[in-house]
């Protein structure tokens, strides 16, 4: 049973190694300048088994574990980190909810169509007076006989303008604030379910689409409520837990990019009679990054490793997720310096590199919310940290 899953575990990397290099590196810089998102290829992906790596069989998932999900994430971002984004979005924010605490009904309706492809996922917590703060949140589901009316709006929904399936949170008993949360399951095409029209124009991950949803009086039947009424708060905390290992792999997978571009110019640059590769300062770079990378994607593997053998691992997702993304900003800066004039030109993919690494501090929990629960969470374990 071991030799067979280490062969399909083999395979699915096999698949992705061709898909990654025929579909997704070829039209990476393309698809980043015009800002185009990479529909065709996402569905492509769900064909191959690639969107449902850690979901049941029976849903159409291949059912590995986590960290082989990761390790696909990871070299995704190395070609593409928006592809990755929309993968993660699609696949960690969304899928996860419905698979985690969905009912039988709503895993056949719902994520089959999604590992598969044919569906595509978002996530919508986010709104323009709540971020972090998720007791601020103003949308608000109004329970009726057989339905829930919801009304509210939410912004920078990662696939929000081609999504087919929206996960989104909002107050059924606002008095209670984050205890008063239940979390719904929407469809497009509901009466008063609404995208603005707008795609978000951002400094980086610019062939992953960010949009508007605008909700007005959509009723939800209440078997589109997701787990039990009230208790939304325990999903958010478990999905966005879950995603945090996602970012960290695009994280790494960036940086681990940054890194060979820079080994392969140290070999062929010179300056004053010297390949780059034999100054000191150069080396520190180099070491820096190298060492950084390798810590970064040991926490990563760790977490996911824990998550895999049902363990808690708030912790460890976070300490993963804050460090692997501060990292990748680093390492990417410093390519860009190493490059000098080269790296700051739009010809090379450092730029880009750049870009996209500064959002993997900020989604699913900014770097300061990340030390937050770090800390919270060593005092809560007590003095021995595991």
């Amino acid at each position: 049973m071991e030799l067979e899953y280490e062969e399909v575990r083999k395979a699915v990397f096999d698949t992705a190694e061709t898909f990654i290099k025929r579909k997704v590196r070829p039209i990476a810089s393309e698809t980043d300048e015009r800002e185009q998102f990479p529909l065709d290829n996402i569905r492509e992906m769900g064909r191959l088994g690639l969107l449902g790596i850690p979901y049941p069989k029976e849903y159409g998932g291949l059912e590995l574990d986590y960290a082989t999900y990761t390790g696909f994430v990871k070299e995704l971002a190395k070609a593409c980190a928006s592809t990755a984004m929309t993968v993660v979005a699609h696949t960690s924010l969304t899928c996860n909810p419905v698979n985690a605490f969905g009912t039988e009904e709503q895993k056949a309706r719902y994520l089959q169509p999604m590992l598969s492809g044919e569906k595509i996922g978002a996530f919508a917590l986010t709104e323009p007076g709540s971020g972090s703060d998720m007791s601020s949140m103003q949308t608000k589901a109004v329970e009726a006989e057989d339905h829930y009316v919801l009304d509210g709006s939410k912004i920078f929904v990662t696939n929000g303008n081609y999504a087919d399936y929206y996960i989104v949170p909002a107050k059924t008993a606002p008095e209670k604030k984050l205890l008063g949360i239940s979390v719904f399951l929407l469809e497009k095409g509901m009466e008063g379910l609404s995208t603005s029209g707008k795609k978000e124009r951002k400094l980086g991950m610019r062939s992953s689409d960010t949009g508007e949803l605008i909700l007005d009086g959509v009723k939800v039947p209440k078997t589109c409520l997701i787990g039990r009424k009230n208790f939304g708060l325990d999903i958010l905390h478990q999905t966005l837990v879950s995603a945090r290992l996602g970012m960290a792999a695009i994280a790494v997978g960036i940086a681990e990019e940054a890194k060979q571009y820079c080994i392969s110019y140290v070999k062929q640059r010179k300056q004053f009679d010297q390949y780059l590769y034999h100054f000191q300062s150069v080396k520190n770079m180099l070491a820096d990054m190298e060492m950084n990378i390798n810590a970064a994607d040991l926490l990563l593997q760790k977490a996911a490793r824990m998550k895999d053998n049902g363990e808690k691992y708030a912790k460890e997702a976070s300490e993963a997720k804050l460090f692997a993304s501060e990292v990748a900003t680093q390492v990417t800066k410093d390519a860009i310096q190493l490059f000098g004039g080269y790296g700051y030109s739009r010809d090379l993919p450092l730029e880009r590199f750049f870009r996209d690494a500064k959002l993997t501090e900020i989604g699913d929990g900014t770097s300061e919310i990340q030390r937050l629960i770090i800390a919270d969470e060593l005092i809560k374990r007590g003095s021995r940290s595991s």
